[in-house]
């Protein structure tokens, strides 16, 4: 059995006596070749190879690679094409990025859980090269039904996954667990990564003192990948909300000290909106998922803080919540939630985690793809003039203490980080750092056929912020107004029941609008249920063991995504 390690290398170049004759000299490890689409993708430094190579460029050499330009080149730049042809007369497009390139090939059917082995290799433009086996799996709901998909990776030291390796990827930090963000439904692909850089911004832990390694989000760096040598486009390669990543409290002697638990649809619990009894051998809970401990399984404690929100009585409540939610942490994510207006992230894409027993809960967001004025499947919203909510926050906002807590936090934030200048110049960075490599032409070859890129979505989304900011300046600076304003939560709140699965599935909707159709997909991606016509429980006896995702349409025009498992089969 071949294992695959970890190699960290500096590769410099070496001029050889053919660059005289116009030949450039280049390490295979900065080349990836995607021969159907007829791409060459070469991410060493180009200040480094004009350099070296002063001269006319005609050619260049890699290895067993061997491509002649049409035209002779002068200096090479990052984000232009040049056109050349293999040593069989193969047309090429070569291009030049700045981007640090993955590679990954596997023999193997990639599905939404098991992973399954693979080969990886990263090569950065300074020549820090890793190469590692690596698990590989699928992630995401709704997001699995694009064509370009997300994954989930894990560093391995053998072909089993028996045993991992922790890795720092690109200034990250060392682990073993990582996601791959396909970010194909949004419009430049930038909203993720400065909105997780934005939070890290506004909030930080309480306890950073006791910790001061802990991070109270994710960091996301961009990269281009290439599967089994076919270029995949920009994705962003990113660290997983965990209880590392927190630094909580690990489970000791059968205690549970820290918790994690992230909010993955909208149940009654992930919402504060109503409460059903749990099963201590299920790792899902009313819309909830299980993270941390992972040596048992234990919804007691987060069932009462639910319990407390939603039945506790008025002077109880008020004098034991800022010990059960850290205000502080509340007051940050109640403004980044309505700066955004991050409609996916009232209850589902909310991780809720506890540092230490006895110590308060505290919110860290995720998948911050549908912000400024785009919902959760790629579309436009241009709404402005809302609040949004949840079960939890519509208790917070009836005491003034809290609505003043907002007022005073807000005018903070305003000062010099909730700025439109501010803001938008983050995602104008972002933007020319990717359109300067040619990120976004290299993109459209890829994924010709997809319709959320849209090249002026920047006008919109500063209009949109302009009218967004003008808008929480009223309402945060008259606090009053948030104890009667139109709150919005998650419209058809519904319940899949019982997850996990076995002969039967239950959708249950707590609003009146009609359900249309509901299709359930399978890992591989492939539609095995589709019905308009719902009429109590679904059978679901002729499905396989496995994760599925349930899509919900609704007669309003509204779509809602579920995740189920169906296990107990024979």
């Amino acid at each position: 059995m071949k294992i695959l390690i970890l190699i960290i290398a500096i590769n410099l170049p070496v001029v050889s006596n053919y660059a005289q004759n116009g030949m450039v000299e280049i390490d295979p490890i900065y080349i990836s070749e995607d021969v159907e689409r007829g791409i060459v993708l070469i991410n060493q430094e180009i200040d480094e190879l004009n350099s070296l190579y002063p001269e006319e460029k005609k050619t260049i050499q890699s290895g067993n690679h061997h491509y002649t330009f049409v035209s002779s080149i002068e200096e090479f730049e990052y984000g232009k094409t040049y056109e050349a042809t293999d040593s069989e007369s193969k047309y090429f497009e070569i291009y030049f990025t700045q981007l640090p390139v993955i590679n990954i090939f596997t023999n193997n059917t990639i599905v939404d859980e098991p992973r399954v082995y693979a080969q990886f290799s990263l090569c950065q433009s300074n020549g820090d090269y890793i190469a590692n086996s690596i698990g590989i799996e699928y992630r995401g709901g709704w997001t699995q039904t694009l064509p370009k998909k997300s994954f989930r990776i894990e560093f391995w030291k053998d072909e089993t996954g028996s045993k991992t390796r922790n890795i720092s990827i690109l200034g990250m930090r060392s682990d073993d667990d990582w996601n791959i963000q396909a970010m194909y439904n949004e419009p430049l692909r930038l909203r993720s990564k400065a909105n997780f850089e934005m939070w890290r911004k506004i909030d930080t832990l309480y306890y950073i003192g006791d910790e001061p390694e802990a991070i109270n989000g994710v960091h996301q760096e961009y990269v281009e990948l290439f599967l089994n040598n076919q270029y995949r486009g920009v994705y962003a390669l990113s660290e997983r909300p965990d209880r590392k990543q927190f630094k909580l409290k690990k489970y000791k002697e059968g205690e549970i000290r820290g918790e994690l638990y992230k909010g993955i649809g909208w149940g009654g619990a992930s919402t504060y909106t109503s409460l059903s009894s749990y099963d201590n051998s299920s790792k899902l809970w009313d819309g909830f998922e299980y993270e941390y401990p992972l040596k048992e399984i234990s919804w007691g404690n987060i069932y009462e803080f639910v319990k407390f929100v939603i039945d506790e009585d008025s002077i109880v409540f008020s004098e034991n919540y800022e010990k059960r939610f850290d205000i502080d942490n509340a007051v940050n994510y109640f403004i980044f939630l309505n700066l955004l207006r991050a409609t996916d992230n009232t209850g589902k894409n909310i991780v809720v985690a506890k540092y230490n027993m006895n110590e308060p809960y505290f919110y860290i967001p995720w998948d911050l793809d549908g912000t400024y004025g785009i919902i959760w499947n790629g579309t436009q919203e241009n709404i402005t003039n809302d609040i949004l909510t949840n079960g939890f926050y519509d208790r917070l906002l009836k005491y003034n203490s809290f609505r003043n807590r907002l007022k005073i936090r807000w005018n903070e934030l305003r000062e010099n980080l909730i700025t439109h200048d501010n803001i938008m110049g983050i995602l104008n960075t972002q933007f020319e750092y990717l359109k300067s490599n040619g990120v976004y032409k290299r993109e459209l070859i890829a994924w010709p056929d997809c319709n959320f890129l849209d090249f002026d979505n920047l006008i919109y989304t500063s209009n949109w912020l302009n009218r967004r900011l003008d808008y929480l300046d009223h309402v945060f600076n008259n606090p009053e107004l948030l104890i009667g304003i139109k709150q919005i939560t998650k419209q058809n709140q519904i319940r899949i029941y019982p997850n996990p699965a076995s002969q039967y599935l239950n959708i249950k909707t707590e609003d009146i609008t009609v359900i249309e159709n509901v299709k359930i997909i399978n890992s591989l991606g492939a539609c095995v249920y589709n019905n308009n016509k719902i009429t109590g429980s679904i059978d679901i006896s002729g499905l396989s063991n496995g994760i599925y995702i349930v899509i919900i349409d609704f007669g309003n025009g509204e779509t809602q995504i579920g995740k189920i498992m169906i296990i107990s089969k024979q």
